[in-house]
């Protein structure tokens, strides 16, 4: 009886492994340095990460953190896809710009590493943002996240609040050292900002 319950477990498991499809590896991968600032003080950093796949969807991931006036810091993680308009193959292009269709809202979004660097939202909770799903971090996972993403493969997935089922796709490109620099130049201005605001605290 223990036999066939193993042997029954077993074929389970390789049912339910053989019904996962491998994630999709998008086309035209690009990690781009983010640079927020208003009047002219830094006020956060980040990083884009843009993939199309050859369905026609586009992925648009954003990890970045912040400082408020106090000089606290917090991290915010957002996925947002699309499907572009194509017609013979070709995308479809108005006022110079490449047209997109709404594939609906995202439910739920996540970001794990190969190095083993993954998102956390705070308090395990998200919200809907232009259709795209958006959650808070904390600050040390958000910096985990920034230094890990540039350096290693990683996996992105969303479900759509509709069905529940899972989109799942793997980036193995790098940054470019132009914008790894960026971005590098950006952490290092939002830290003098911190100590500066932490000295004027005093």
């Amino acid at each position: 009886m223990k036999y066939l319950s193993f042997l029954f477990g077993v074929l389970f498991s390789v049912q339910a492994l053989a019904g996962t499809p491998p994630p999709v590896v998008p086309q035209n991968q690009y990690l781009a340095a983010l640079d927020y600032s208003r009047k002219g003080g830094q006020t956060g950093c980040g990083l884009r990460i843009d993939g199309e796949t050859a369905s026609n969807l586009w992925i648009n991931v954003l990890v970045s953190v912040f400082i408020r006036e106090s000089g606290t810091m917090f991290g915010m993680f957002k996925v947002f896809a699309r499907e572009i308009n194509m017609k013979n193959g070709v995308p479809i292009i108005q006022d110079g710009k490449i047209t997109y269709s709404s594939i609906g809202k995202i439910h739920k979004g996540w970001v794990k590493t190969d190095s083993g660097a993954q998102f956390l939202a705070v308090n395990g909770e998200g919200y809907f943002h232009n259709e795209g799903y958006m959650a808070a971090m904390e600050f040390d996972n958000a910096i985990d996240l920034l230094t890990a993403l540039p350096q290693t493969n990683f996996r992105i997935g969303f479900s759509k609040q509709e069905d529940g089922s899972e989109n799942v796709f793997e980036f193995n490109q790098r940054i470019t050292q132009d914008e790894a620099d960026k971005l590098s130049s950006c952490m290092k201005n939002l830290r003098d900002v911190r100590e500066e605001k932490s000295k004027t605290s005093l």
